[in-house]
């Protein structure tokens, strides 16, 4: 029980974060943004490791470092990728389909040895078929046969939308992401998480700086700050769900943060989607539900 409460912690504070910074990512640059976020969450957790755990000692808490640091870079690559796609893509669809990486740690783990219950391999292939509906939509006849076509012309093909393709990317670095925090094991929650972001900005800086900057106007900095503060609960719940296990149910429940990003999406900001998306979503949500119960 308390691998699912934190887990669904975590899910719930990255939906928090990803629903804060889709506003930052469609006004200002991806990287620079993410820096922002990322270094708030620094700033909160090394210190706050130290105090409570005190520095690395002994060679299994140097290796475990090596590990998280890993773990902060791949996770700061994939919301690259999760923010990337919100750029032009749907809150309701992106984040789903970036949800699936617990799917993917789970059957990893199952190949490891790890048991997992029937419910959850029943939502597996649940969650790829949703995938693979919310990432596709109607292009408009305009756009496909040009603005002279005649009534009788062919129905609309579909395409990929808009940010599938980062989304699925971000799954699987946030598979990853999870895979090297169980390597992380000999470190607690929070230093764990604390030496993730340190090796996340260690890489986010130097690319912000080279590609644009570190500015960002007042309205969304104080944005980027608050979406920090959920990212650096989430990373610390996530890890605390992981150390506590299984790691497959810990994985899956906090991809419930999928289930709670495309409710933000479609009720507070009111995305449209076509009834193909909408029943690919739905079947997403009840897979990664499946995968949580069990």
């Amino acid at each position: 029980m308390l691998t699912v409460v934190l887990g669904l912690g975590s899910a719930l504070g990255y939906a928090l974060h990803d629903f804060l910074m889709v506003k930052v990512v469609r006004a200002a640059a991806v990287w620079t943004a993410l820096t922002w976020s990322m270094g708030v969450g620094l700033v909160i957790l090394l210190p706050l490791a130290l105090v409570i755990d005190g520095p690395p000692s002994g060679s299994a808490e140097w290796r475990a470092v090596a590990f998280a640091t890993a773990s902060g870079v791949c996770e700061a690559a994939g919301l690259g990728c999760l923010l990337r796609g919100l750029v032009t893509g749907n809150l309701s669809v992106v984040t789903p389909l970036a949800s699936l990486a617990g799917g993917f740690v789970a059957v990893i783990m199952i190949a490891r040895g790890e048991p997992l219950p029937a419910l959850a391999l029943i939502g597996l292939p649940l969650a790829v078929v949703g995938g693979l509906m919310a990432s596709m939509e109607k292009a408009p006849k305009d756009e496909v046969f040009g603005p002279d076509h005649g009534a009788s012309a062919p129905a609309r093909r579909t395409h990929a939308t808009a940010g599938a393709g980062w989304a699925l990317l971000s799954s699987a670095l946030f598979s990853v992401t999870v895979l090297l925090f169980v390597e992380a094991g000999a470190l607690r929650p929070v230093a764990l998480a604390a030496y993730g972001r340190l090796g996340t900005m260690v890489v986010l800086v130097p690319i912000a700086l080279m590609l644009a900057g570190l500015r960002l106007p007042r309205p969304l900095a104080r944005r980027s700050a608050y979406a920090g503060v959920f990212d650096a609960a989430a990373f610390v719940a996530l890890a605390a769900a992981i150390s506590v296990g299984p790691v497959a149910i810990a994985s899956v429940t906090c991809a419930q943060g999928g289930t709670m990003a495309a409710i933000l999406g479609l009720v507070v900001l009111r995305e449209r989607l076509s009834r193909v998306q909408i029943a690919g979503v739905a079947l997403t949500c009840v897979a990664v539900a499946l995968l949580a119960t069990g």
